[in-house]
C-alpha cells in the first residue's frame, strides 16, 4: 500500500513539475519557439507541413496525460517492479515477461490517470481560491459603499 501511494505521489508531482513548473517553462518555452521557427520555415518554402520531434516534445510536455503517462511508465519500474527488474533481464519464462510488462503498462495508464486527477484538483483548488478573494473582495467593497438611511431622504420636505 505504501508503495502505491509513493507511486501516485510521485507520479502526479513528476508529471506536474514537467508540464506546469516554472523549473521546466524555459525547455518549453525553447521547445515551442523552435516549432514555430519550423512551421514559419516551412509556410515560407511552401513546403509539406509534417510532424516532427520538436512537435512531438512539445505536445508531450505540455499535456498532463500524455505525460502522466511517460511518468507512470518510470515511476512503475522503480517503485512497483523494482525488486524484480534483474529477473527481466534473464527472461525466466515468456508468461513472467509478459505479466511485468503488462504491469507496467498499468502502471503508465495509472499514472496518466492520477495526472489527470490531480491536475483537475489543483485547478478546483486554485479556482476556488479565486472564487473566495472575489467573494471577500465583493464583501469589502460592500461595506465602503455608504447605506441608505431613511433619514436622510430629502423628499420627505
Amino acid at each position: 500500500m505504501v508503495d502505491f501511494v509513493l507511486f501516485a505521489l510521485a507520479t502526479v508531482g513528476m508529471t506536474l513539475i514537467l508540464v506546469r513548473g516554472t523549473l521546466f517553462q524555459p525547455f518549453r518555452d525553447f521547445l515551442a519557439n523552435r516549432a514555430e521557427r519550423i512551421r514559419s520555415y516551412r509556410e515560407q518554402k511552401g513546403l509539406r507541413s509534417g510532424f516532427t520531434l520538436t512537435e512531438f516534445l512539445l505536445g508531450l510536455i505540455s499535456c498532463t496525460q500524455c505525460m502522466g503517462f511517460w511518468c507512470g511508465l518510470f515511476c512503475g519500474v522503480f517503485f512497483i517492479t523494482s525488486d524484480t527488474c534483474w529477473v527481466w533481464l534473464k527472461s525466466v519464462g515468456n508468461r513472467y515477461l509478459f505479466n511485468r510488462i503488462l504491469m507496467l503498462f498499468c502502471c503508465a495508464t495509472a499514472g496518466s490517470f492520477l495526472s489527470m486527477v490531480g491536475d483537475i484538483f489543483i485547478d478546483w483548488l486554485f479556482f476556488s481560491k479565486m472564487l473566495l478573494m472575489r467573494r471577500f473582495e465583493d464583501e469589502e467593497h460592500q461595506r465602503s459603499i455608504p447605506a441608505f438611511s431613511p433619514d436622510s431622504n430629502e423628499t420627505e420636505k
